[in-house]
């Protein structure tokens, strides 16, 4: 069945223009004379009645012990000055706040901000648990149960590992996002077929005991990143309905939690996939469309802009403020 596709948009911005001219350069200018001048109090002024999530990956030490092409793995010490900056500036809310705004009509605070991490990489639970628990802050986890149960990694992280240092690695990995899951599955399997033991590292994933401790801390709450992370919108009906419903079986068996978020891999979603994702008891639903929340959002479509290791403070205050949303009449 052909599915409609929503695409989301990326945080990343370190591209050369034509000019050879880094254009990350001229970004961050922007943003600076957006601080200088105001504009940025103005938007958090104007969008203070919009819900912010952010969506974060891994949070590393000092800096990621394997490649991170995406920095996807902010830096600890950068990771706590964007956490006291959302202290200063917005109000830290938890999942359940959430879903009972969207789905009973109760009034967040003002300036209302959820954190949400991605994956589930072993790192956060070292690195960024501690900052939150000492600011306060709660969160949402969204491990793969898939890949916990099978002790693999995302095969992004595998390739990055593998082949990470060929200088045709992009092109690689581009081809093999082009591909079918099943394509890329057998792809791999056939290349990385020597059984290397994963090296202990930034793109370890949590087990299932960090994943039941994890869920013991009051400001933790564990949601569902589906089954193997896999665009559900390349998924056939049966294909879809396993992904959602053996995510959450799973989530119930290893660690006795009833996961009613999901967060859709690579932040690909559709009618259908909301539908299904509805069926199978999901309450809420975490994209990468990257904008404020609204009102009026579907509680199972609701936008996350993503936050990494580019986003100093600076540059996290012009990008979470909301003028750019404003300037495109979002």
């Amino acid at each position: 069945m052909k599915r409609e596709r929503r695409r989301c948009r990326s945080w990343r911005t370190d591209t050369w223009d034509d000019t050879g001219n880094h254009s990350e350069m001229n970004r961050e200018l922007i943003y600076r004379i957006a601080g200088l001048t105001g504009l940025n109090l103005l938007a958090r002024a104007i969008f203070s009645d919009r819900l912010l999530i952010l969506a974060y990956h891994g949070v590393c030490g000092d800096a990621p012990d394997i490649d991170d092409p995406d920095g996807l793995h902010t830096p600890v010490k950068l990771f706590e000055r964007q956490m006291e900056f959302l202290k200063r500036h917005y109000h830290p809310v938890g999942l359940n706040q959430v879903k009972d705004c969207f789905l009973q009509g109760t009034k967040l605070p003002r300036s209302p901000t959820l954190i949400t991490f991605d994956d589930g990489y072993r790192n956060v639970a070292r690195h960024a648990a501690p900052v939150l628990r000492k600011l306060n802050i709660p969160c949402v986890l969204f491990p793969v149960p898939g890949l916990v149960e099978t002790g693999k990694w995302l095969w992004t992280s595998e390739l990055e590992w593998r082949r990470g240092a060929d200088p045709d690695f992009s092109r690689l990995r581009n081809l093999l996002k082009s591909l079918t899951a099943d394509e890329r599955r057998n792809w791999l399997n056939r290349e990385f077929n020597d059984r290397q033991k994963y090296p202990e590292c930034e793109h370890t994933l949590m087990s299932w005991n960090e994943i039941r401790e994890s869920s013991q801390d009051s400001l933790i709450v564990i949601g569902s990143h589906a089954l193997n992370h896999d665009p559900l919108t390349g998924c056939d009906d049966d294909r879809l309905e396993k992904e959602l419903n053996d995510s959450k079986q799973l989530l119930r068996d290893r660690a006795n939690i009833e996961a009613d978020a999901l967060s859709y891999p690579n932040g690909d979603y559709s009618e259908t996939v909301i539908e299904a994702a509805g069926r199978a008891g999901y309450r809420l639903g975490f994209t990468t469309e990257a904008r404020h929340a609204r009102k009026g959002d579907k509680p199972l479509a609701l936008p996350r802009i993503l936050v990494g290791r580019k986003d100093t403070p600076m540059v996290l205050a012009a990008r979470l403020a909301g003028w750019q949303e404003w300037l495109k009449g979002d």
